[in-house]
């Protein structure tokens, strides 16, 4: 069975903190905002982001993305923007928050879109996912 490109982007992020960031408080598909009222579908329309660690006094908010997408800087925009009212990180609410948009190449003009909006563009290819994105091609 083909592996779904949400699993592979998820590998890819737990990859990049694995190797970059093994030490950090790492939560990972955690839903921010606040928690809606009580019902059926309480918490499910909350979204969530790839990654959330803390390290070093920061929040860090990771999205990755296989390709370099601008509809990644508005989900990030957006989990940032939720964070401090997420009920489960009560304790971190006063904490800087740090969006990544964690990419496998370069793209300029969503480099620069990224960093514009105060992200942070991190490229990461590990040769694990080169040889799958050469597979298919």
């Amino acid at each position: 069975m083909a592996e779904t490109h949400d699993m592979l982007e998820g590998q890819y992020v737990n990859d990049w903190i694995k190797n970059f960031h093994g030490k950090a408080l790492i939560y990972g598909k955690m839903r921010v905002g606040p928690l809606p009222a009580a019902g059926a579908l309480a918490g499910v329309i909350r979204k969530y982001p790839d990654k959330i660690f803390i390290e070093n006094g920061t929040v860090w908010i990771v999205e990755g993305k296989i390709k370099p997408s601008t509809a990644a800087v508005g989900q990030l925009k957006f989990y940032a923007d939720q964070f401090p009212v997420t009920p489960e990180f009560y304790f971190a609410k006063d904490l800087p928050v740090k969006k990544i948009l964690l990419t496998t190449r370069e793209d300029p003009d969503v480099r620069t879109f990224a960093e514009k909006e105060g992200l942070t563009y991190e490229v990461y290819l590990p040769e694990w996912l080169q040889k799958i994105l050469e597979a298919r091609v």
